[in-house]
């Protein structure tokens, strides 16, 4: 039988985790890029990102399932009822076997026409074809594979996942390098990350027999019934993923038609770091869906407006110390990281930031969203803000260039955090806005109060005599004053101690 909740895996520790899998990432990718340049040329790199990109696409056909099999599995664990369970997924792992399949064949009748369409070279068409082949079949076996991962993950063993990821990460690295010496090339390269797919297969599996052992998967299982519930739930996510590309990736396409070619790296660059940003809060916040999903399916409501507004207390830190750091020591950092010809990147930093402070401050609201199935609201506010976001930024781009992008993608963002989402989801947790707001506003006006203080006084101009190792020293002691304020003003004001709607402390 499931564990209860209370004797779950810790939150801080999944989130730590989490963050711990995404710094080696990020460090691995850093290191790993040019050495990958170095040996593949920068026409070899660019068919790996082209293809990279193209069969990152094959996401769509997950149809969203994944986040619905965290959601139903967490759910009917909590509610120890083990026949739903099995049937949950034993049809997900019917539907992803095809869909794995269709992604494999897919691979292989589409390989060839992509390389003419591309007009890829002589020298390179057959390593560009075999490439999109080793890839493919990579990408077919994680769709089933990523059913055990999906449940091991519903069930909070994200340590466990993790340690995988960390793990898998480095061996990739290791074999690209070794991949790469051995002068093996692109498809080299390819295969490094087929063998690696193959190894978080398996160990996804090993790990759900190991802490999910009473999940039996059998084709008998599936049934239609599911499937549906599945993909309606599933569709909706499917929908905010195309309203996250029209929101994220057009902007590109905008700026390339009306500015100008070299204007989208200055943009991109900007981008990087708000992304990083989004994955620093991500990280840590994503752990609360499946325990949201458990606490709603064993009817603890009370636990669950705790558990929210604690973590949204958390977020709001997160969020806005990131966001107030990319604007007092985003500019100088740009300038160290790829040179003063990027510094137009810097004000378009400055915009986006303040948009994403609010949206990453509220993120745990988008777990209780998916984790409650009220997400068809998140997917139309999403797709709303995409729309709104495309149609300002070729608006306000054709007057104020690259900036005016940013306030496309800023201005809709905005409105939808601050107006719409904290009343939507005050409404389906069943607290009141001005509990929903508490945790945000200490955060809010200390990051006010230390940008203003910083441009005030001229830190900010300072900054540009600080060496390296100076420019990383004050950024930590920023951070860590931004961190005390907002304890000890919180202490003070009572903003500690939250309580819900019927009056029990949280």
């Amino acid at each position: 039988m499931n564990k209860p909740l209370q004797q779950r895996p810790s939150l801080v520790i999944n989130a730590v985790s989490n963050w711990a899998a995404l710094g080696v990432n990020i460090v691995v990718g850093f290191l790993l890029t040019p050495f990958i340049i170095s040996h593949l040329g920068k026409t070899g790199y660019g068919i790996w990102v082209l293809i990279g990109s193209f069969i990152g696409y094959y996401g769509l056909l997950n149809l969203g399932v994944s986040s619905a099999i965290t959601r139903y599995v967490a759910r009917y664990a909590a509610q120890g009822d083990e026949k739903a369970l099995n049937e949950t997924a034993s049809t997900a792992m019917a539907m992803f076997s095809c869909t794995g399949m269709l992604a494999i064949l897919a691979s292989f009748i589409l390989a060839m026409p992509l390389a003419r369409f591309f007009n890829v070279s002589p020298e390179h068409f057959d390593d560009f074809k075999h490439v999109i082949w080793i890839l493919g079949l990579g990408t077919g076996l994680s769709f089933p594979g990523g059913v055990f991962g999906a449940i091991t993950t519903a069930h909070e063993r994200y340590v466990a996942v993790n340690v995988v990821g960390i793990a898998t990460t480095l061996t990739r690295a290791a074999l690209i390098v070794w991949m790469l010496l051995q002068g093996e090339g692109l498809l080299g390269v390819a295969y490094a990350t087929l063998i690696c797919t193959i190894i978080v297969v398996v160990a996804n599996m090993l790990m759900c027999r190991h802490f999910v052992p009473q999940v039996r998967i059998t084709f008998g299982a599936a049934n239609w019934r599911v499937l549906r519930m599945l993909v309606v739930y599933g569709g909706v996510t499917t929908v905010i993923v195309i309203a996250d590309l029209l929101r994220f990736n057009l902007d590109s396409f905008v700026i390339g038609k009306w500015v100008g070619i070299a204007e989208v790296g200055v943009y991109g660059i900007a981008v990087v770091l708000i992304r990083y940003m989004l994955r620093l809060v991500v990280a840590g916040m994503s752990v609360l869906t499946p325990r949201f999903a458990a606490l709603d399916g064993a009817k603890k409501n009370e636990k669950l407006r705790s558990l929210f507004l604690r973590s949204l207390s958390i977020s709001a830190l997160l969020g806005f110390g990131a966001a107030m750091l990319a604007i007092i020591f985003g500019g100088r950092f740009i300038v160290f990281w790829v040179g003063e010809e990027f510094t137009g990147a810097i004000p378009v930093l400055w915009i986006l930031a303040i948009p994403y402070a609010f949206a990453l401050s509220q993120n745990p609201g988008i777990s209780v969203m998916y984790a409650l199935n009220k997400h068809k609201f998140y997917a139309i506010a999403t797709l709303i803000e995409g729309l709104a976001n495309l149609i300002l930024s070729i608006i306000l781009v054709r007057q104020y260039g690259i900036l005016g992008v940013a306030l496309g993608t800023a201005i809709p963002m905005l409105i939808v955090k601050i107006c719409v989402q904290p009343i939507y989801v005050s409404r389906i947790i069943g607290i009141t806005i001005a509990h929903y707001s508490k945790p945000i506003i200490i955060p809010a006006i200390t990051v006010g109060a230390i940008i203003g203080l910083a441009r005030g006084s001229g830190i900010m101009i300072f900054l540009d005599k600080f060496s390296l190792v100076e420019f990383v020293i004050c950024g930590i002691v920023t951070g860590l004053v931004f961190v005390g304020i907002v304890l000890v003003a919180s202490r003070q004001l009572g903003l500690g101690l939250i309580v819900g709607r019927s009056g029990q402390p949280c």
